[in-house]
């Protein structure tokens, strides 16, 4: 008990996270649910946040929304009932069509027979039965990442490993992996199959990525996984041009994505490669978290070394910080967020119908505009814009 207690006060004082041991008597309670809980959980706590790391810190309540929230089901399930409404509407009116189209067909070639029998003139009846067909296939478009599949455990990874994010060969072990798709995504995609409809997978995924990405529809069981049906991202920084060429060809029932720039309201996509800076004290941190990491067990001693010049140990990422002189004035002129809200607002009426918007609090461009080349900029930066950008309120005295 005088260790926790002792414990407890160097945790408040360096700033540092602490996740108390679960107790014996939460045990049970534990073990019917599917949380795997942390045998060491003061190992990963006790370490120093780099400031990479705080900016993925920073996502762990979206995170944790994502995974576990009744709510998020809910808003996904919810989504793909609207898709699926829209389908079978669309499907309906064109076979309503349809049949007019040989309702009219039948009442001119009777028309036709009877003014030629009026004439005594030779039946040429090859063409009577034709419909004439002008309309285009039923087509639904949709992303593929965070809304067929489900991005929270590589999030999670991301936060455990922000450096990882720099690094592409993560990115393809989790894409070659990933298995979790979106509450309703397969139902939904089967049901448009099966009531004809085709459907166009059109992903911000490089070409590099395409194979990987075909295997992984196949092996999902989801509908028409071929390349015909899969778009890569042609580097426009728009989904624009795969969006005219489908809409040329298909009559497209719906759209569906997690980001303004999934549907066809020239919403811009954040082009950038995810790169982070690391400074000096970021890489003696991660030595130290990696040293953390690999032990099982903890003990004062092993708590890591101090990065600030300082008798008071503190986390290096409020020293960098302290030091990191900021023009938020300046960052924000490149904010496009004002002009990406007003497309949205353009579009109100398709919203719930044409368009069809998932939930994702955890990345996307919402968080990419805010500067110009955001993901370049050091973590530190990165975080003071976002408080910078949030708005509150002042109460007024009575």
């Amino acid at each position: 008990m005088k260790f926790y207690k002792r414990f407890s006060l160097y945790a408040l004082l360096t700033g540092s996270l602490l996740l108390l041991p679960v107790s014996q008597t939460g045990t049970a309670a534990n073990q019917e649910t599917d949380i795997t809980v942390n045998q060491n959980p003061l190992q990963e706590e006790m370490q120093y946040l780099t400031p990479s790391q705080l900016a993925e810190e920073e996502n762990l309540l979206a995170i944790l929304w994502v995974q576990r929230s009744a709510e998020f089901r809910g808003l996904s399930y919810q989504a793909y009932n609207l898709a699926a409404m829209e389908i079978d509407k669309a499907v309906a009116r064109r076979q309503e069509l349809k049949n007019k189209q040989k309702a009219k067909v039948r009442s001119q070639a009777s028309l036709s027979i009877a003014n030629r029998q009026e004439m005594n003139s030779p039946l040429d009846d090859r063409n009577l039965s034709a419909t004439p067909e002008t309309m285009r296939p039923l087509a639904v478009v949709l992303d593929i990442d965070d809304t067929i599949v489900c991005h929270a455990p590589l999030k999670v990874y991301y936060m455990e490993h922000p450096e990882a994010k720099a690094n592409y060969k993560a990115w393809q072990a989790w894409i070659a992996q990933h298995k979790e798709l979106l509450p309703g995504a397969k139902d939904f995609l089967k049901h448009a199959d099966s009531r004809g409809v085709q459907v166009f997978y059109v992903t911000g995924r490089g070409a590099q990525d395409r194979d990987i990405t075909l295997a992984f529809l196949r092996n999902a069981g989801l509908p028409l996984p071929d390349a015909t049906h899969l778009r890569m991202n042609d580097k426009s920084g728009s989904k624009m041009n795969h969006f005219t060429a489908l809409a040329q060809k298909y009559d497209i029932v719906c759209y569906i994505g997690d980001n303004a720039a999934d549907f066809p309201i020239g919403a811009l996509r954040y082009e950038n490669k995810v790169i982070y800076k690391h400074d000096a004290n970021d890489k003696k941190a991660s030595t130290n978290n990696f040293a953390l990491q690999k032990n099982n067990t903890f003990n004062e001693s092993s708590a890591p070394n101090n990065n600030c010049e300082s008798d008071n140990p503190q986390p290096s990422a409020v020293k960098t910080k302290q030091l990191m002189p900021l023009d938020i004035h300046a960052m924000l002129k490149h904010d496009t967020n004002k002009s990406r809200n007003a497309k949205i607002d353009a579009n109100r009426n398709s919203f719930g119908t044409k368009f069809i918007l998932l939930p994702n609090p955890m990345y996307g461009d919402w968080e990419y505009n805010l500067a110009k080349k955001y993901h370049s900029l050091p973590s530190e930066q990165r975080i003071a814009l976002r408080k910078a950008v949030m708005k509150s309120f002042t109460p007024k005295e009575k």
